[in-house]
């Protein structure tokens, strides 16, 4: 491989796409010019490819003031995009937008423009807290359905029909007359209150994009290029905001995802929304082949699993390995049994493993539950991503933990660098316009954070003088940052004396997203996107995966995806953990063996 000698940082891109040449796909997205949509399997290097892209984009064939809007489905995705994009030179600046769906609606389209188009909201208005629009539903359903009624079902009902139908100036709207005046009860509450949710960021934003054409004209002479991550995650909206934006707005489009990779159903995500992205005239589409992560016998077993041959190619030079293990006692004894007998002999069959290289993958919080309580009698340190986390990972939160890491060691290395520290704080800080302002808030950042240089300072000591010297101020002029002070609040409480972060300090809280020492444990859901040596799926029991709640086609289809999605993240190892029945709240066994994808898979060992 020849490399190219470039001295500017803002040029790295050049070098890192000598590594694209030795693939077709890759370099062929690389080096197109018009609307793309790439389409790429389990570890075929699709970040890559698309942050390497966004760089050359930037620095070739976009000139400032003018940018590129990047969007991906959580902020998560949001977080990993950014830190790929900086190792490329690439910041966050006012050139480019790197943000989920739901905060693009809101910055770029809903706020610069919503009120000139006469959208009927109270301004200014604030984004709901999760408290705020669970009292709003609920006063709703009392008063359009039964007071007497269970709000979550009725929730969950609310969520997928606003997601679903979108126009309530046409007959589907009263699919279900009772859902659609829920609905509307519950957003007249929010609007009395001067509140809109993050479902109405995104349908507001779409319908402001379709009807508008000034507003399409305005977005695209601020970006002219639309690039969309996970593209088979984002549901009707979004794609319906693409082709607004793009195949009617003239913006550039480039867009990556996977159909087989679609496991957001329940949220509205539609796989088949960019396989129809993908035949539409003017748009080349390029698929990804090769597997860069898994072994070959784990890329063989996950086309067993989903049905299909995507003729993914191997080139990682090992075979990997299918473990499977039936524990007869059920999910405890399953629990047990990883801790005390797979993760020790993993990382004896590997000197160089620890536990951060090994991932413990499972259906939900209560999984989460075991899985954490039996990892703590083991004397395994863990980094959790459920439901179950002491706090959440929101922007700031990311952002928090970028300030921990440089604190500890990073002011050292340079990573994170404190630009890119500076200007994030600058964008939580909306409202202060003026030189004076910036400066004070630059000021005051910088001097907490050189006075604060230490690993072993306890986290909530950290984090209350982070907010006295900080955030307070911010939070308290900021109405948009509600959400960011209520998961900050969390964050503080959970590390406090006596609560379960009270042993934390600055050095472990910046090596939460990813310490060499702590054992992963994810949800399924939460693990796509990420890779470890070894994944360990635990409670592959039928009735559990797929669930006996599953009775569409489409959701035993998606089940399947989400069995595929795990194993995938494995690049050596796949240990496939089960017990062959499963039990309800009372205890009643129901013997419905391993789970059916497990079988497929005994089938094939056995078989050859």
């Amino acid at each position: 491989m020849s490399l190219i000698n470039v001295a500017n940082p803002k040029m790295r891109y050049l070098n890192a796409a000598e590594d694209l040449r030795e693939n077709p796909g890759q370099w062929k997205a690389y080096n197109c010019e018009g609307n793309c949509v790439v389409l790429a399997g389990p570890g075929s290097g699709k970040t890559k490819t698309l942050t390497i892209k966004v760089a050359r984009m930037l620095a070739e064939e976009v000139t400032v003031p003018r940018g590129i809007a990047c969007l991906t489905y959580n902020s998560e995705c949001v977080h990993e995009l950014k830190r790929k994009l900086m190792n490329l030179g690439v910041q966050e600046d006012n050139n480019i937008f790197i943000g989920t769906v739901h905060s693009f609606c809101l910055q770029v389209i809903l706020l610069p423009y919503g009120k000139l188009a006469g959208v009927a909201l109270p301004y200014p208005f604030n984004v709901a807290l999760p408290s705020e629009q669970k009292k709003n539903f609920e006063h709703a359903l009392a008063e359009t359905v039964s007071p007497e009624e269970n709000p979550s079902p009725w929730r969950t009902k609310m969520e997928y029909y606003r997601r679903t139908y979108l126009d309530r100036d046409k007959p589907e709207w009263q699919t279900s007359p009772q859902i659609a005046k829920l609905i509307g009860k519950y957003e007249e509450g929010l609007r009395l209150s001067g509140l809109i949710d993050f479902e109405d960021m995104v349908l507001l934003g779409m319908h402001l994009v379709e009807k508008e054409p000034w507003i399409r004209k305005a977005v695209r002479a601020r970006f002219p290029v639309l690039v969309v991550d996970e593209y088979q995650d984002l549901g009707i909206p979004l794609d319906r905001i693409v082709k607004s934006l793009c195949l009617n707005g003239g913006m550039r489009l480039f867009a990556v995802g996977d159909p087989d990779q679609s496991i957001y159903g329940f949220a509205g995500a539609k796989p088949e929304l960019l396989r129809d992205l993908s035949n539409l005239p003017g748009i080349e589409t390029i698929p990804l082949r090769f597997n860069y992560r898994c072994g070959s016998d784990i890329i063989q077993a996950s086309q067993i699993t989903l049905g299909e041959d995507r003729g993914y190619k191997f080139v990682g030079g090992y075979s990997g390995s299918l473990y499977f293990h039936q524990c007869p006692d059920g999910i405890n004894d399953q629990a047990s049994k990883i801790c005390n007998i797979i993760i020790p002999k993993s990382i004896k069959r590997d000197g160089k493993r620890n536990f951060g290289d090994i991932a413990v993958l499972y259906m939900d919080k209560n999984d989460g539950d075991i899985i954490a309580k039996h990892a703590s009698i083991a004397g395994i340190k863990f980094i959790r991503i459920d439901n179950g986390a002491p706090y959440r990972k929101t922007p700031l939160i990311h952002w928090l933990e970028d300030c921990a890491s440089w604190c500890s060691s990073g002011w050292i290395k340079g990573v994170p660098s404190l630009d890119s520290i500076i200007k994030m704080w600058k964008r939580f800080n909306r409202s202060s316009f003026n030189d004076k302002e910036q400066h004070i808030l630059k000021v005051n950042l910088v001097h907490f954070l050189f006075s604060h240089r230490s690993s072993s300072m306890p986290l909530f000591e950290w984090l209350s003088e982070m907010h006295s010297h900080c955030l307070g101020p911010t939070f308290s002029k900021e109405t948009l940052m509600r959400d960011e002070s209520n998961a900050f609040d969390k964050l503080l409480n959970a590390s406090e004396k006596g609560s379960i972060l009270e042993d934390f300090t600055v050095g472990s809280f910046a090596g939460q997203s990813g310490y060499k020492d702590h054992l992963n444990l994810i949800t399924l859901h939460s693990a796509k996107g990420l890779e470890f040596e070894v994944v360990i799926m635990m409670g592959m029991d039928q009735g559990r995966i797929p669930s006996w709640r599953a009775k569409t086609s489409e959701e035993i289809k998606e089940s399947r995806r989400l069995f595929y999605v795990g194993m995938t993240r494995a690049k050596k190892e796949v240990h496939f953990v089960y017990s062959g029945f499963t039990e309800n709240q009372y205890g009643r066994r129901f013997m419905r063996g391993a789970s059916d994808y497990v079988k497929e898979l005994l089938e094939l060992m056995e078989g050859s």
